[in-house]
Parts: C-alpha cells; structure tokens; sequence
C-alpha cells in the first residue's frame, strides 16, 4: 500500500485532517521517491517499471501538492494509480476508516 496515495484519499474523505504544508511534504517525499525508481528503472531499460513509478510520480505529485487541484484531476490521477498496480482502492478506504476506529 502506498503510503502517499493513502494519504491523498485520506485527504479526499477528511480534507480539514492535513495542513496544506503536511500535503506539500507528502507531495514532495512522493514525488522524490518515485522519480528515483523511475530513473533506475529507465537506466536497467524497465519499461514497466519505469511507467508505474512515472505515474506514481504524476499522480502524487499532481494531487497532494496542489490542494486544490480540481476534482477531475485527482480522481484521473488516482485511477491511473489503481490501474497500473492492480490494487484496490476500497483496500485504502477500508484501512482510513479503520485508523479513524483506533
């Protein structure tokens, strides 16, 4: 589960939980991330590798650093997430609303 796109949906279902400076530095720490495992991939000729950490790259860099990023946007960014990696969005969802139990 990537800790980035959890907190982007989190942010979604609770937008007055994160500060827009916490949404920055998720941004950032995402975006770092997952430019480092694209060049790597790129430099090892990974393409697939190299599109997934791309658009891990795209979606969290697109969504958590800018708060108001449209709606549109974010929920193409998101779908993208779920389409490449095969994970299940309700996964997250589940997991958020779990946390908010605890």
């Amino acid at each position: 589960m990537n800790p980035h796109i959890l907190m982007i949906i989190d942010h979604q279902l609770n937008p007055e939980k994160y500060t827009q400076e916490q949404l920055d530095k998720n941004a950032s720490a995402a975006y770092a991330a997952n430019a480092a495992a694209a060049k790597a991939a790129y430099a090892a000729k990974d393409t697939a590798s190299w599109s997934t950490a791309a658009v891990h790259a795209a979606a969290t860099w697109s969504t958590a650093a800018v708060h108001a990023a449209s709606a549109f946007a974010t929920a193409y960014w998101l779908n993208e997430h779920f389409n490449i990696t095969g994970e299940n969005k309700q996964d997250y969802i589940d997991k958020i609303n779990k946390e908010a139990q605890s």
